[in-house]
């Protein structure tokens, strides 16, 4: 969590004299969580594509490479509604402003970009539902048996224990999934690769209490 401190300046003011209430209002608020979620993702967390022959991309469309699975597990101290959230680490080389960079060239082109998806999930021991907010949790559309969900950026994704559900994820202890890496590459043509270009993408997958 990055916090920001903003500084005000104050300035005085001499005024004529002013009534002045002798009371004020306190309202406090805040939020109990039932316990708090670990994530863990196989491979420490290395989507590795391995070495890729220059002459195996497409010179004139982008390259989609086979994906990447890492497996993927979410171990609470108790039943937690919580959600997904992607975060690009090098969005500036994205080729698409939804996706995830994949990092630059030694003479500063953008490489590619990449998909997350989050699958294969089961929650409790039960199939997991997928269910999606783009207003960072206020609203939640009906949970569907996709399979496959789309980590899109700015968006939570989150996983409910029956299917059509319209009010968000379920409270979970303990989920296993997979975490699905696609990758593209740009085209050739609009690289340069003169010598070795390493695929520098870096994300972080976090967990939001809801």
């Amino acid at each position: 969590m990055n916090f920001t401190k903003t500084l005000f300046a104050l300035a005085l003011v001499a005024t004529a004299p002013a009534a002045f209430a002798q009371s004020a209002d306190l309202s406090v608020a805040g939020k109990l969580y039932p316990g708090t979620c670990s994530v863990d993702l196989g491979n420490a967390g290395v989507a590795d594509f391995g070495d890729i022959r220059s002459n195996a991309l497409n010179a004139d469309q982008v390259t989609l490479l086979d994906p990447v699975t890492l497996p993927l597990t979410v171990a609470c101290d108790g039943e937690v509604r919580f959600a997904f959230e992607g975060v690009d680490n090098a969005s500036s080389s994205s080729t698409q402003s939804d996706r995830y960079g994949l990092g630059f060239t030694a003479a500063d082109e953008k490489i590619g970009n990449a998909n997350l998806f989050v699958a294969d999930v089961t929650a409790d021991g039960v199939p997991g539902y997928g269910t999606r907010s783009d207003d960072n949790g206020i609203t939640w559309g009906d949970s569907n048996p996709g399979g496959n969900y789309s980590l899109a950026m700015h968006d939570l994704v989150g996983f409910a224990k029956d299917e059509a559900v319209g009010t968000g994820p379920a409270p979970i202890e303990n989920l296993q999934g997979s975490l699905k890496v696609w990758a593209q590459i740009q085209p050739t043509d609009e690289l340069t690769i003169t010598e070795d270009v390493q695929i520098n993408g870096s994300a972080s997958l976090n967990i939001v209490y809801l």
